[in-house]
């Protein structure tokens, strides 16, 4: 019983905390010069960022 409520507890945190806005995009980073190129494998939008960080929204023209 006890691991019943701790997996619903767990599911319930992780619906709160999960970023909406990119839980669909899969970043990729090519880094060349100062700036990377970030890509998604999954909708195929490119963008521009620093290195090592990725993009925090989703640049996906239909969102899910």
């Amino acid at each position: 019983m006890i691991l019943v409520v701790g997996l619903v507890i767990a599911f319930v945190l992780l619906l709160i905390f999960t970023n909406r806005k990119t839980r669909l995009c899969r970043w990729r980073e090519s880094r060349a010069g100062e700036q990377s190129t970030w890509r998604c494998i999954s909708c195929g939008a490119r963008t521009t960022g620093p290195k090592g960080q990725a993009p925090e929204t989703c640049f996906r023209p239909d969102p899910r």
